[in-house]
């Protein structure tokens, strides 16, 4: 247990916010894909990069900063650095290769960060159990939207940006939820 309560102190305890920042962008993402779907695509894509941008910058942070055994700091730092490359990949696109890029990016990230949520969801897990099948259950939900997405961006015209939206919102309320039960953690083991 002591070795759990160290390997969590490094891992978590001092960062328990950088879930619920990345969650609240999330959110605020989905909405604004939700009520402005076709009004500024280059808009939304360019805001889009600089919010990968800065979630390759906190995951690289993190993926730094905790890098005791068993924390699982390779997976923030891979994800970080594929955020951090793919941001700057779209930033020296042109715009009219910028916006079908992001099109694609977009679905193809948000799969790539569920999954990688699924992992923490599990691992997480050994520490506490309660509300594991909350987070599986935001977290399938926005692999299905994002599929749906990817099967057809172009064609859906408006409904991808259902889509799209309703994946982000997902994803967001699973890393604020992931937030909270960190904070729990910490308060129960006393850190």
């Amino acid at each position: 247990m002591m070795i759990m309560k160290n390997t969590f102190r490094r891992y978590a305890s001092k960062l328990w916010w950088f879930p619920l920042i990345t969650g609240l962008l999330s959110i605020g993402m989905g909405i604004w894909c939700l009520f402005s779907p076709t009004s500024s695509l280059t808009l939304l894509a360019y805001v889009f990069t600089a919010l990968l941008l800065l979630a390759g910058c906190m995951n690289l942070s993190y993926g730094i900063i905790n890098t005791a055994p068993h924390s699982n700091w390779g997976w923030s730092l891979a994800l970080g650095i594929l955020e951090v490359i793919m941001a700057f990949w779209l930033y020296s696109l042109p715009v009219a290769t910028l916006v079908t890029a992001f099109i694609f990016g977009v679905g193809i990230y948000l799969i790539i960060v569920a999954i990688n949520a699924l992992c923490e969801s599990f691992m997480l897990h050994s520490y506490s159990g309660e509300g594991t099948w909350l987070f599986v259950l935001l977290l399938l939900a926005t692999l299905f939207f994002a599929f749906i997405f990817l099967m057809a961006p172009v064609a859906g015209g408006v409904a991808v940006w259902l889509y799209i939206g309703i994946s982000f919102i997902t994803f967001g309320c699973y890393r604020i939820a992931l937030a909270v039960k960190i904070n729990r953690i910490n308060k129960r083991m006393g850190l």
